[in-house]
């Protein structure tokens, strides 16, 4: 039985540096070429349609795939069919009572702390802080070195950018997209993006995510 990733870009290799002791990896995409890790290649066994014939008896997927809103079109397709693999590095830490969903990565140096629930699909990214009761969504991106403080609400669908602080009991909405080094002190609206010291709407409009 094998473990398969789908997607070969930079996201594949951080997810591989977490699974790189399991003996069965495959890796699925639309490039029909060759995979490079380290001194590794693999041969790319095709894209999404090859998945879903399973002819290699595949046990769990993972979709390595950053951007949130391919990553939640590709979870639904591979869903109907395929069990989700949880993948949480050896070198991060989640607490007790901490819960986390089907599809989620949580990658080295992330810190999560008590009865914390995350949902689905979601990327808990390098050296980010989770504290105490927060709550974040199905597909939604932590990127690394976030600060959450105590009892945060994040809805699905979300972009927390690079090194944003949001302090505690503030409520994100979904599909809200938060700049880069932003600091986050009251409730955000869905569909909204915000940037900034403190983070205030851009009226620009969403950018992609």
């Amino acid at each position: 039985m094998f473990l398969a990733i789908y997607g070969t870009g930079g996201h594949a290799k951080s997810i591989y540096n977490i699974i790189k002791n399991k003996n069965k990896i495959v890796f699925f995409d639309e490039k029909n070429k060759d995979f490079k890790v380290g001194n590794k290649i693999f041969s790319i066994k095709g894209g999404i349609k090859k998945l879903l014939e399973d002819k290699l008896k595949i046990s769990e997927v993972i979709i390595a795939i950053g951007n949130n809103k391919i990553r939640e079109k590709k979870y639904k397709i591979l869903k109907k069919k395929f069990r989700f693999a949880t993948l949480i590095h050896n070198k991060s830490h989640c607490a007790y009572g901490v819960k986390i969903g089907d599809g989620t990565v949580i990658m080295p140096g992330s810190l999560i702390n008590t009865d914390t629930i995350v949902g689905s699909n979601c990327i808990i990214n390098s050296n980010s802080s989770i504290d105490h009761d927060c709550v974040i969504k199905d597909h939604t991106h932590i990127c690394p070195g976030v600060i959450l403080a105590g009892n945060v609400k994040i809805g699905k669908n979300c972009w927390i950018g690079l090194g944003t602080k949001i302090i505690q009991n503030c409520t994100i909405g979904d599909n809200v997209f938060v700049a880069a080094g932003a600091v986050v002190t009251k409730d955000i609206k869905s569909n909204s993006f915000v940037k900034g010291i403190p983070a205030k709407y851009e009226k620009k409009g969403m950018a992609k995510f």
